[in-house]
């Protein structure tokens, strides 16, 4: 054993405070029926998704004291399923299926779309929060 080394326990100072707390989920990938051009109807594209959520700090350290991302996941699976034409109806929504949750705060949802535009990556980014 190696007396040089010395391991030590940082108890938590009453004077911090937890300032920000997000739930992440990245690079979501889902194929929809979206767009307003007809050459888009009825032709599922991909759309890439990525959303950041304002969380209450959990108090404990257990799963139902925060957002479980993988509903973030589910429900951009669920949309995917209706015919939106714009992406950014399609953020919204998602975003605001998240905020039916007490523990979040706001929603930022980002959504590209590699189809759209040819030689270009175009997207868009909602934010949503609770008043």
């Amino acid at each position: 054993m190696n007396d040089n080394f010395v391991l030590t326990r940082t108890v938590p100072s009453p004077t911090l405070s937890v300032t920000a707390c997000k739930v992440l989920l990245s690079q979501v990938k889902v194929m929809a029926d979206i767009g307003a051009l007809a050459v888009e109807l009825g032709v599922p594209q991909p759309l890439i998704i990525n959303v950041a959520l304002d969380v209450a700090a959990p108090s404990h350290d257990i799963l139902s004291d925060t957002f479980d991302y993988s509903h973030i996941r589910d429900f951009a699976e669920e949309l995917a399923t209706e015919r939106i034409v714009l992406i950014e109806t399609f953020a919204r929504r998602l975003g605001e299926m998240c905020l039916a949750f007490d523990v979040v705060r706001a929603a930022e949802v980002r959504i590209d779309k590699p189809r759209a535009v040819p030689g270009c990556l175009a997207g868009t980014f909602v934010r949503v929060e609770k008043r």
